[in-house]
């Protein structure tokens, strides 16, 4: 059950419109589906138990992060049994509550005991990995090709097309359609 959990985690992480409230695409119920659909073709479950499963995790993450501030602030401070999946989910930090920064990110390398934990250390691996990705952001998209002419003569037309009434516009953009009609025919 560990592996499923992880992978959807991740694949939470790389959709920013399921967690990011500040995204327009967050409050499109649409796009949400479709983006839950899309979960679920990854991590193999349907997409009702990827959402209940992620509200679960989620939900353990915040938990478990309040009590570690709440450890923190106490004059107690002793062990605290952590989730062996607590650094993944981090990526929500700065969309829940302000990020702590004075804890030391190496000290999840232990388990409760004190040990050194290398599953623990994978996962801070990982944590760093998808903290990278979500700070590089999304690729640039690809330089639009130069326009020809004909576009440019296009659009320096449209001004003053739309300026006209919509009944004189039609008409224009009728004439405009018959002329080319009759210059492609007349080519042939």
């Amino acid at each position: 059950l560990a592996a499923p959990r992880l992978k959807l985690i991740i694949a939470v992480c790389a959709r920013p419109e399921l967690y990011d409230s500040k995204l327009v695409m967050y409050r499109d119920r649409a796009v949400r589906k479709k983006t839950w659909n899309s979960v679920s073709e990854e991590v193999g479950l349907p997409p009702d138990q990827c959402r209940k499963r992620w509200k679960s995790l989620r939900d353990r993450y915040m938990r478990d992060k309040r009590k570690e501030l709440e450890r923190r602030n106490s004059s107690e401070g002793g062990p605290c049994k952590r989730w062996k999946y607590s650094a993944v989910p981090s990526f929500l930090d700065p969309f829940f509550s302000p990020r702590e920064m004075s804890g030391n990110m190496d000290s999840s390398l232990e388990d409760r005991t004190g040990e050194y934990d290398p599953e623990a250390e994978t996962l801070l691996n990982l944590d760093r990995e998808i903290l990278r990705a979500l700070q590089a952001g999304p690729p640039a998209p690809p330089p639009l090709p130069p326009m020809s002419d004909t576009e440019l003569f296009l659009k320096s037309i449209i001004p003053m097309i739309d300026v006209l009434p919509p009944v004189r516009r039609g008409a224009l953009k009728l004439k405009i359609h018959s002329l080319v009609f009759e210059a492609v025919s007349e080519s042939m």
